[in-house]
Order: C-alpha cells, then sequence, then structure tokens
C-alpha cells in the first residue's frame, strides 16, 4: 500500500519515546487503525501522515495478521494496549504535562477521567473539544500552547484527526503529538458487531496489500 509501518516491541517503541522526551521538536505518534489504512487508499492527507510519522503503533491484531507478523508478543501487546499504558507510565514517571484534545465534550471527559484513575499522579495541562470551537481552529491551538503541555494526546477520529495535524503541525509547541484515535475512546471493543466488522476491515486490508504488491511485482518485471 506504499506505507511503511514500524512493529516495535514495546520495549524498543520506549527507547523512542525517551529520545522524543529529550529533544525540542514536535515528534509525531499515532495508533494506525485498518479503517485509518484503508483510508489511506483515498485519502492522501491520511496517507501522507501515517507515512511521516516517527513513531506508528499497530493497534489492532488484524494488521500483524494481514501482514504476516502476528508473533504471539506483538499480538498480546495490541492486544492489551501496553504501548499506551508504558506510554503514560513513562509521561508520568518523567513529571511531563498532557493536553487532550477530542471532537466532543464526553470524549474528552471520558478520556480524562480514565487517566487519572489510572495514572493519578499524571499532569494534565488542558483540554478541549472541538465541538466547543465557534470560530476559527487557531483558537485552539493558541488555547493549547498557552498551556505549554509536552505531549498533546489526540483522541480526534480518523481522518478529523490527520486533517487537523497537518493544518496546524507549524503551530504546535509541544514536545510529542500522540493520535489515538477512535481507539484511545474505544480502546476494547467487543460483540458480533465489531467482530463481523473487524472481519470485513481484515479482507479489505489483505486485497489492498496483495493488489499493492502485484502492482510492485509488474513494474519490476518491466
Amino acid at each position: 500500500m506504499g506505507i511503511g509501518l514500524d512493529n516495535y516491541t514495546v520495549r524498543e517503541s520506549m527507547r523512542q519515546v525517551e529520545n522524543y522526551l529529550s529533544n525540542d521538536v514536535l515528534n509525531t505518534i499515532e495508533n494506525i487503525s485498518m479503517q485509518m489504512l484503508i483510508a489511506s487508499e483515498t485519502d492522501p492527507v491520511v496517507h501522507n501522515v501515517i507515512s511521516e510519522l516517527d513513531l506508528s503503533v499497530i493497534g489492532e491484531k488484524e494488521i500483524l495478521k494481514a501482514a504476516d507478523a502476528d508473533s504471539m508478543q506483538r499480538v498480546q501487546e495490541t492486544e492489551q494496549n501496553d504501548f499506551s499504558y508504558e506510554f503514560y507510565r513513562r509521561i508520568e514517571r518523567n513529571k511531563r504535562s498532557i493536553f487532550v484534545l477530542g471532537q466532543t465534550e464526553e470524549d474528552v471527559q471520558k478520556v480524562k477521567a480514565e487517566l487519572q484513575e489510572a495514572f493519578p499522579k499524571l499532569i494534565l495541562a488542558g483540554e478541549y473539544a472541538l465541538e466547543n470551537c465557534v470560530g476559527n481552529l487557531d483558537a485552539v491551538i493558541n488555547e493549547m500552547n498557552a498551556t505549554t503541555p509536552d505531549v498533546i494526546v489526540s483522541i480526534l477520529p480518523s481522518p478529523l484527526q490527520e486533517h487537523f495535524f497537518a493544518e496546524h503541525k507549524d503551530k504546535m509547541s509541544a514536545t510529542i503529538w500522540f493520535g489515538m484515535g477512535e481507539l484511545g475512546v474505544h480502546g476494547k471493543k467487543h460483540g458480533l458487531g465489531s467482530f463481523v466488522k473487524n472481519r470485513l476491515h481484515l479482507g479489505r486490508l489483505k486485497n489492498s496489500m496483495n493488489k499493492y504488491q502485484d502492482q510492485e511485482k509488474s513494474g519490476e518485471a518491466e
């Protein structure tokens, strides 16, 4: 599909995070879902944002299966959302602050409460729900930067998340952009409807990967 994804173990990823926390540029991390990969085929903004991430975190085990990279360790880490847990532990331990950015006030308050319960010493610099913005989105960036967070945690749904980031990344003064996307709000999905949806996404993802590989082979043959 023309996109390279990182498949680091959680321990390897945490080494990257430590490096990001020690520099003074905006480092980009996002949870990658099957829906995002499928959207990247037709949405160049999503494609470019994913391609240029400093660290891509595979957020669904079906992606590992589609890429034949589903070792027991990586499947377990992905299923249990180990990266996010260790990420927030690291932020908490380093006494860094976060800013929660979401689409709705309900989602923002839900994630904020969950983080406060799981990581009571985590410093919350502020939060913002885009549904509350009545004017230019620059107001969101201004409020965000005013709180001087170390980490911007986005729970915006894709592709809104990627479009927001692409448009405003040069104005952000944080050290890390962590795009959790909808996986941040609905991290644990259960039920028959979710199972069927995942199977459909897996089929589409495999078809897209096979199509891309066939195109690559055709190009080499020529």
